[in-house]
């Protein structure tokens, strides 16, 4: 995870790393932070995260990423874990229009706290929270 304590368990699921799945996790997120102010920012964000599982890592080539929901004492930590890439995500520079390269820039500007860390066996575990 972060580093930090998760805290207790919202939901999680792991779902194949195709395109259709970020659908799945957007609607995930709703259905666990249905009452919840913040589900329309997670839900967002999700999508931005698991959408960079599906394009940029190895997990693409016919593998999965899991998303995970925590209440961290009513701070939401959403979880994104995936089978990691040959680089680390990186934040879009400059200023010529793209079509994209702008989930992490998002997820910066919209999250509380946000943090990528690999682990030993390769795989990345991308994380936002969000604070009432």
């Amino acid at each position: 995870m972060s580093g930090t304590e998760v805290g207790e368990l919202i939901g999680a699921v792991e779902l194949n790393a195709v395109a259709s799945s970020v659908a799945l996790a957007r609607e995930f997120v709703r259905h666990e932070l249905a009452d919840d102010p913040r589900c329309d920012t997670a839900e967002l964000l999700v999508s931005e995260a698991c959408t960079n599982s599906v394009r940029h890592s190895r997990s693409r080539d016919g593998g999965s990423f899991t998303l995970a929901l925590h209440d961290r004492h009513g701070v939401l930590h959403c979880e994104i874990v995936d089978d990691g890439a040959a680089t680390l995500p990186t934040r879009r520079e400059g200023d010529e229009p793209r079509d994209n390269g702008y989930g992490i820039v998002l997820i910066e500007a919209m999250a509380d706290r946000f943090g990528y860390t690999a682990d030993p066996s390769g795989s990345l575990h991308t994380w936002f929270e969000l604070s009432l």
